[in-house]
């Protein structure tokens, strides 16, 4: 694959544009193989790995992790549900909010995607060494610090 043509419009340095393309490459592709794998769009591999991984929580509290589209959130809980991956209860501290947990068809699931995850993320960064993968994820570390503090109004 060539580079996206827009890749260097904008010059070396608009490196928040980079990530942009970046990462909308890789959400395309994640999406065509969590589909063609799995039957799963993202949103609903997001809100069960989070389940899976962080525990039980609230759809809102999964939207909040992902910073994702509350309609999104409940399209995919509303799919897992029926699709048996997770099961939702009442939260026994809110009356009103409702609890999601995988199931263990859900977990089994879970455990196939993220295996072929690991696999996929090892071989897009088979070209970094590890000081390059530690120098890349120190620079997105210090890009979403300051992302945060100028959403929050304090950079």
């Amino acid at each position: 694959m060539t580079l996206p043509p827009t890749w260097t419009l904008f010059g070396k340095d608009h490196i928040p544009h980079r990530l942009l393309l970046l990462a909308r490459l890789i959400d395309r592709e994640t999406s065509k193989q969590l589909y063609t794998q799995f039957s799963l769009t993202v949103a609903e591999w997001r809100v069960l790995a989070f389940v899976c991984t962080a525990g039980p929580a609230s759809a809102s509290s999964v939207g909040a992790a992902f910073d994702a589209d509350r309609a999104e959130i409940s399209r995919a809980v509303g799919k897992l549900l029926s699709s048996a991956y997770i099961q939702r209860d009442n939260d026994p501290s809110h009356r009103r909010r409702m609890i999601l947990s995988p199931t263990p068809a859900g977990r089994a699931i879970h455990q196939r995607v993220r295996q072929v995850r690991r696999d996929y993320f090892d071989a897009i960064l088979h070209d970094l060494d590890p000081d390059q993968r530690a120098a890349f994820d120190h620079g997105m570390n210090a890009i979403v610090e300051r992302v945060g503090a100028m959403r929050s109004g304090d950079g």
